[in-house]
This record gives structure tokens, sequence and C-alpha cells, in this order.
């Protein structure tokens, strides 16, 4: 019939409206609160651990919440170890403070009757286009640096003889070329001491 009204009466749509709107407001608060959780629960305060001794870190390291903990000899030597409790941390990355949980921690670490390097010897760029100064890196660093790629001779200073092996034993006094020069594929050589030597 003309003038008849079609669809819901104006006492149904308060009633919809009534029961529609505390379900709508569980959906945003639930949209909102999951949001804030995600983003607390995205950082944690990691400690500082510097100091501290290695098995005592680690352990501290994972109960903050960092599983993903990663240790290295902070000397360049790559000495492999078995009991945590006779190495000492010297450097950490990232530094203490709220970080994500899911960031790989980076523990440089020397034993503990020895003095922590002013630099972490572990951590390097791989040279390019520069010669980089190698003096007082291990020869085990100094391929690192230069690359798989490049030609490298360590030379035994004492005695002229080639050092090809546990090259993190051995430290380079001198190089060709020198620092600073043009690093472009030619043929490195290095003369080595002993680490517990001095240049």
């Amino acid at each position: 019939m003309a003038g008849e009204r079609t669809g819901p009466s104006t006492p149904q749509i308060v009633l919809i409206a009534v029961l529609a709107t505390p379900v709508v407001l569980i959906l945003i608060f639930w949209l909102i609160g999951s949001g804030g959780g995600d983003s607390a629960a995205a950082k944690t305060d990691l400690p500082n651990l510097v100091g501290k001794g290695l098995e005592w870190a680690k352990d501290k390291a994972d109960k903050a919440g960092f599983d993903d903990v990663e240790t290295h000899d902070a000397l360049g030597r790559d000495r492999r170890w078995s009991d945590d409790k006779e190495w000492v941390v010297c450097f950490q990355t990232p530094a203490a403070g709220a970080v994500g949980e899911d960031v790989e921690v980076k523990l440089g670490a020397v034993k503990i009757d020895e003095k922590c390097p002013s630099s972490d010897q572990a951590l390097y760029k791989v040279a390019t286009t520069e010669m980089p100064d190698l003096k007082n890196r291990t020869a085990y660093m100094a391929s690192q640096i230069l690359g798989d790629k490049a030609s490298v001779r360590f030379i035994d200073r004492e005695d002229g003889d080639d050092v090809d092996g546990n090259l993190g034993d051995w430290r380079v006094c001198s190089q060709e070329p020198k620092a600073g020069e043009t690093f472009d594929g030619v043929p490195v050589s290095a003369l080595v001491v002993p680490y517990e030597e001095r240049c």
C-alpha cells in the first residue's frame, strides 16, 4: 500500500543499536589493548653484562628473555672453549637498556686472566678499495678483513717461513701494501710474530 513503511521499526533500530554497542566497544578495546600489548612486549630490559663471568652473563640474558646470544673471542684469536666460567665479558652489543627480545645479543669475551682490549678485535669491515691497517690484528682477523678472495701470505718474522695454520696465534707486525694504499686484488704479504710477542 502507498505510504506503508518498510524495513525495521524505530524500536527495532534502537534495540539493534543497544545490543551492538557493547560488541563494538569490546572489539575497539581489544584492538587497542592488543596493539599496546605487542608494543610493550616487543621491548625488554637487557642487563649490563660487561665485566661479568661469561656463564653468568649468558644465564642472565636468558632469564631476561634473550635466547639468541652469540659469544666470540674479543681478542680476535678465534679460540674455542668448553667452559664459559673461564671467560669474562668485555663487550656487549646491543648495550644495556630496553631492546627488542628478538635481537641477537653479541658478547665479546677474553679469558679471566687476560686484559680486555681497547676495542672488540673480532669486529671488522671487509676491505674493498683501500688497504686497511692490519698491525696488531691476528693473522686470522687479517684474513677475515681481506676477504676470502684475497691472496694473502703470512710470514714468520723470525725465520721467514710461511704460516698457514692456527692463524689466531699470530700477530701482524707489518704489511704490504701499506695501510691506506689501494687495495685492488694485489697479493698481500704480512710479517707476523707469535701472538704473545709484541711487534
